[in-house]
């Protein structure tokens, strides 16, 4: 009896510990797999194709207008929807689809993003800033899925021409260096190139002599110098430092940053630094203090005129991941032609039409609207609803209305004149 019963323990606790391993390998899975697992795919809510006349795009920044800076010296570009973007399928990655890519607006960790990718077996486009931007820092975080070439393209004209800072989360390619996109030269610096797989990169060091193709001289430059917090060693960052996870997020979002300026016109000489486009760009984790800087700097020949800020979507197959690539918290700040930052205050004017529109600029404080419309004109002043606050009408110059309304916060305001009807987004401080 003593056997036996001495048996049965030895059995239940064999079954026992079996158990408690699996639980454990289980829950292990099941907890691998929530983290891995891929933000939903929003199903509806494309942004269609805009006009291919570029005369008809109304070059205002809306999302911008009367909302001034954050903290951090940065105007918003994005506020949770397609206010100040439009479709351009203008380019050869929609290979003259009137549909283009898919862009959608979807919940992300509780927060609105923009989700990219092709449409059907291979149509790109590009989803643009309404505004014209010259020289500028830009920052946002994205999540890609491995197989999905993107973009951001600088100062883009409608049809794609551009320096694409290459957002290529594929084989062959980086994130983080620069092409010449629709026949600009200096056309590909990739510091370093994806293998087989998003964990493994190959560093390709002095192409063709070239500084700019070697991540780890890079790194090691900045380390010794201008950035000696980098989380690299002293001899620059290597692809076995990309391979740990120490840099790179291989399941989540990353911040990007950019910086493009300079080249507006064509150069006196090779020391005419503000008519070379620099082009420079850095990548961290969420949460991290350090920027991993990866392209520093490409001082290319202008001119490059000013142009849109845009989202590519690569046509032609070359977007397999099935997650798609995902963008939020959108914002930019304006630089100088040396690349030096502008400082800003909250109520600095960016609501101005470059073209030849109305031309104004419109903000709110707790009283009044103020502005500066070069028209005659009719305003009308809405809630987020789009009800009618208040209107009032005006000649041409400066103006300072007080509000009749007690709402305060978002607003929106419409500039009806003889040329176009504008609509301008404000904030109205609280007392």
């Amino acid at each position: 009896m003593g056997q036996s019963c001495g048996r049965k323990m030895e059995v239940n606790m064999s079954w026992f510990r079996n158990a408690v391993k699996s639980a454990l390998v289980l829950g292990s899975i099941s907890a691998f797999s929530a983290w891995a697992q891929p933000v939903p795919a929003p199903t509806t809510g494309d942004e269609p194709c805009a006009d291919s006349d570029e005369k008809l795009v109304v070059h205002t920044d809306t999302v911008n207008s009367g909302g001034g800076v954050d903290p951090d010296g940065y105007f918003p570009l994005f506020d949770g929807t397609f206010k100040g973007w439009f479709h351009s399928c203008e380019t050869g990655h929609s290979g003259g689809s009137r549909q283009g890519a898919i862009f959608r607006i979807g919940q992300a960790d509780g927060k609105p993003a923009i989700y990219s990718t092709q449409r059907g077996t291979g149509t790109g486009g590009l989803l643009m800033s309404k505004r014209y931007h010259t020289n500028y820092e830009i920052t946002f975080q994205t999540w890609p899925d491995y197989g999905n070439d993107a973009g951001l393209f600088n100062r883009t004209t409608m049809n794609g021409r551009c320096f694409q800072t290459v957002l290529d989360y594929i084989g062959g390619a980086a994130v983080g260096g620069t092409w010449g996109e629709g026949g600009f030269t200096g056309r590909d610096f990739r510091p370093y190139s994806f293998g087989g797989s998003e964990q493994a990169i190959g560093i390709p060091g002095l192409t063709g002599g070239n500084e700019l193709n070697d991540w780890t001289l890079i790194t090691k430059k900045l380390k010794a110098t201008t950035e000696p917090n980098l989380p690299c060693d002293a001899t620059g960052c290597t692809k076995e430092k990309w391979a740990s996870g120490d840099l790179w997020d291989f399941n989540g979002w990353m911040d990007i940053k950019v910086q493009f300026y300079g080249g507006l016109n064509k150069p006196v000489d090779a020391n005419d630094h503000k008519n070379y486009v620099h082009m420079k760009s850095w990548f961290k984790k969420i949460g991290s203090t350090v920027w991993v800087p990866v392209l520093q700097d490409t001082t290319l020949p202008g001119p490059v005129g000013q142009g849109y800020i845009g989202l590519q979507v690569h046509g032609g197959g070359r977007f397999g991941g099935a997650k798609g690539t995902w963008y939020r918290n959108i914002r930019w700040k304006p630089l100088d032609d040396l690349g030096v930052v502008i400082p800003q205050k909250p109520k600095d004017i960016v609501a101005v039409n470059p073209i030849d529109r109305v031309k104004y600029s419109v903000y709110a404080d707790e009283g009044a609207l103020i502005g500066k419309i070069d028209q005659r004109y009719e305003v009308t002043v809405k809630n987020v609803t789009g009800r009618t606050l208040e209107s009032f009408a005006g000649q041409p110059g400066a103006f300072h209305h007080d509000f009749a309304t007690s709402t305060h916060g978002v607003m929106f305001v419409d500039i009806k004149t003889a040329r176009s009807t504008e609509t301008v987004r404000i904030v109205r401080p609280s007392r």
